[in-house]
């Protein structure tokens, strides 16, 4: 049995490391998304929060965009309009998301197994690199993992009791695990049903189950309501890769040939090993793996790895594209990964003891060398805009192959506008820009600005004003446009 005091003292100690990398600069990997978030949380704080209406900074004027229901975003400017902006204050909200989402781990593991298989599960959760980076990322998920982790314990718990009120409970979170990443919900329908039928109770929890019509409508009103509000999206068509968020479809779910691809499942592999196992947390794994039919509640387990199979086929670009959607499978890898490490030791504590130290400073060591990567040109241009154009300013950004929708270095710039990536570069992009939108500056960063079919637009701007690089040997042109020709 692992010991109360070095259980508490283990996740006091991996909780407080994250605090090496509490820091006011937003880093890779996914700081893209990382961006949009923080800009979500910026404008909330600055204008007023309004549910219905976030804003996104890559939308010029109109930057009204709805993606995630943005509730973590809300939580986080709430505090900001306490203790005012910050974003290691932010860091800490979303590292409380992810205590939350242990905890609910931790409970629910007790409840299927024992409480020393409990702890050291949850040790090892937070110990893996997935969990170290995005628990203090400016970051979603473990916002949505949160109540998606508690609709299963209390949906478990009621079912073994036959308590229609934790299925209540149950429901009301399930309702706002929906709505932010209703992915993240439905990894559990299969080991729910399982549990269910297992217990006897599978007619009693279908009648019970009449609570998460809750959740259902919450996230049909809420994706209509996505629909109307990026429907109403300027049509800047003549923007490459530029579209209405409407129809996301392929977005979320890919294609045939990707599933078919053994690129894509070697990228998904990679990361099994390395980000969701950890470290050398592939042997603990394959070792909690053996005798699992045997195990109690072992069917269970692999059902709830069978519901996550289902999952990563189901949403399958989403899992290639970001690896932060391979988040829920830490915790069934971590309650493999204790149990592999109980097995490996063979009951001897001192052993057990070694082996996760061993784990979590591989994995500790393995997400400084990979993760908390500072895009330092985009924070440099980013700061030559904001101290070279007005707080109002509508700017266009090109910069290599800055896309469309990317906000990495406009939220850095705390400027609304646009990012024209390189290819997409033509002297009418930026006059319609101009012209239509209102769009006052355009900031070209490279080493040489464009030629050819440029030099007549260039010839009618003003003479930008042009500022070298620190971090990468190019230049920075600022084009004022409203004193164009």
């Amino acid at each position: 049995m692992l010991r109360t005091s070095f259980f508490l003292w283990g996740i006091a100690l991996l909780l407080a490391l994250r605090l090496w990398h509490f820091g006011k600069a937003i880093d890779a990997p996914h700081d893209w998304r990382q961006c949009d978030t923080a800009y979500y949380i910026q404008d909330f704080y600055q204008n007023g929060i309004d549910l219905l209406h976030p804003a996104v900074c890559w939308m010029g004027g109109s930057d009204t965009l709805a993606l995630e229901f943005p509730l973590p975003e809300a939580v986080v400017a709430l505090a900001y309009g306490v203790f005012g902006e910050s974003l290691p204050l932010a860091r800490f909200i979303f590292l409380c998301f992810f205590a939350g989402a242990l905890y609910y781990f931790y409970k629910t593991t007790d409840l299927l197994f024992d409480r020393s298989l409990a702890r050291w599960a949850a040790l090892i959760y937070s110990a893996l690199p997935l969990s170290i980076f995005y628990s203090r990322a400016i970051h979603i998920d473990f916002a949505a993992v949160l109540p998606a982790h508690a609709m299963f314990y209390y949906y478990l718990i009621g079912v073994k009791k036959r308590r229609w009120e934790y299925l209540m409970l149950s429901s009301v979170v399930a309702a706002v695990a929906v709505v932010i990443k209703a992915p993240y919900a439905f990894c559990f329908l299969l080991p729910m049903a399982f549990f269910a039928i297992r217990e006897q109770a599978f007619g009693w929890a279908i009648r019970a189950g009449g609570f998460y019509v809750f959740a259902l409508l919450c996230f049909w009103l809420w994706q209509r309501h996505v629909n109307v509000v990026n429907a109403a999206a300027p049509d800047w068509s003549y923007i490459l890769h530029y579209r209405k968020m409407t129809q996301n479809a392929g977005w979320y779910f890919g294609t045939l040939q990707q599933r078919l691809s053994a690129y894509h499942w070697w990228v998904l592999l990679q990361r099994g090993v390395l980000e969701v196992a950890g470290v050398g947390g592939i042997v603990f794994f394959l070792l909690g793996c053996r005798g699992l039919n045997r195990m109690p509640n072992g069917r269970f387990l692999l059902l709830w790895m069978l519901g996550l199979a289902v999952y990563v086929l189901t949403f399958f670009n989403l899992n290639f594209v970001h690896n932060y959607y391979q988040i829920p499978l830490l915790a069934p890898m971590a309650i493999l990964c204790a149990r592999g490490l109980q097995s490996a030791a063979s009951g001897k504590p001192g052993r057990m003891y070694l082996f996760f130290g061993l784990l979590a400073a591989a994995n500790v060591a393995y997400t400084e060398m990979y993760y908390f990567k500072v895009s330092a040109d985009h924070v440099e241009i980013g700061r030559l805009i904001r101290e070279n154009t007005p707080d109002s300013a509508l700017v266009i950004v090109t910069y290599e192959n800055l896309d469309c929708r990317n906000p990495k270095i406009l939220y850095r710039a705390r400027r609304r506008g646009w990012s024209v990536e390189e290819t997409a570069l033509r002297p009418e992009v930026i006059g319609r820009l101009h012209h239509e939108e209102g769009a006052q500056f355009w900031v070209y960063a490279g080493a040489d600005l464009p030629q050819s079919q440029w030099y007549g637009y260039l010839a009618s701007l003003p003479p930008p004003r042009v500022f070298d690089l620190n971090s990468v040997p190019k230049k920075v042109y600022v084009f004022d446009l409203r004193e164009k020709e």
